[in-house]
């Protein structure tokens, strides 16, 4: 039977017995710190995608701006549609000008095939014309368009109507036909002038509409930089919280392994314990 002094004079074994326990206790630290370090990381990224949300953006934007931006992009919208129907007329106006000097040549020459050719030309180039919603761009000119869609450029009055003729019989004589060409000169005139100062209040409309949505589109950048800057500062001091925290943990580990380390060394080592001590006593 070994005697206690047998059994502690086993410097080697209980050395190795103890270094033993120490080494396997860094696996199984090592496991439980990576389990550890995914729970915190989950948490992490869980932390980092609520402050990096964009449902608090509007909170930090007054209100007042993005409704002015909405109103202002809408109104953009409506302006430019307004401006290509418009500028569409205005080209339709001059051919039809062109064309009515036209009917007044042909007429003027007694050549009435001519005549009926140009006037259908006329009444194709105004159904190619646009009724314009001057109310959503904020221009309320009435520009005549509306008028000659109805009744035509040259018309006639049948059972006290006004109604567009089609071909030179239409009219009782050519005095009639004549009075009915120059009548459509001057509507034209009239038309095109009209037309022109919608397209000037227009183009002035969409300068200032530019330069409003431009300072709203401004201020809200500004406002969404500074939301930015925010959220990166929050997420920068979240993973400093959670580095810290795992650094923390690691060091510790470290520190109660090295003591235990040192621990198991001077506990086993010969030269460690005192002359005389009762452990040398028993070694």
């Amino acid at each position: 039977m070994a005697s206690v002094a047998g059994i502690f004079s086993s410097d080697n074994f209980a050395k190795g017995f103890s270094a033993l326990g120490v080494a396997a206790a860094r696996p199984q630290f090592e496991l439980q710190f990576n389990q550890m370090q995914n729970t915190i990381i989950e948490q992490l990224n869980a932390k980092v995608e609520e402050a990096q949300a964009d449902s608090g953006l509007t909170n930090n934007i007054d209100a007042f701006l993005l409704r002015t931006e909405k109103k202002l992009v809408k109104f953009q919208n409506n302006l430019t549609d307004f401006t290509f129907d418009n500028n569409r007329n205005i080209n339709a106006t001059g051919e039809l000008a062109r064309r009515v000097e036209l009917l007044d040549s042909a007429l003027a020459a007694d050549d009435f095939a001519a005549f009926d050719a140009e006037l259908k030309v006329v009444n194709d180039t105004i159904s190619k014309t646009t009724v314009t919603n001057g109310t959503t761009a904020g221009i309320f000119i009435s520009d005549g368009i509306e008028n000659i869609r109805r009744q035509g450029l040259l018309s006639i009055t049948s059972g006290g109507t006004p109604t567009k003729a089609s071909q030179y019989t239409d009219f009782a004589d050519k005095a009639e036909a004549q009075a009915a060409v120059d009548g459509a000169k001057d509507e034209l005139a009239k038309i095109a002038q009209v037309l022109l100062l919608k397209a000037e209040s227009a183009e002035k409309l969409r300068t200032n509409t530019e330069t409003k949505l431009s300072a709203t589109v401004l201020q809200i950048q500004a406002a969404q930089i500074a939301d930015d800057a925010e959220k990166a500062a929050e997420v920068g001091k979240v993973r400093e919280q959670y580095a810290q925290l795992l650094n923390a943990v690691s060091l510790s580990f470290e520190v109660s392994f090295g003591m235990a380390d040192q621990l198991a060394a001077n506990l086993f080592s010969p030269n460690s314990t005192p002359a005389g001590s009762s452990v040398n006593i028993l070694l």
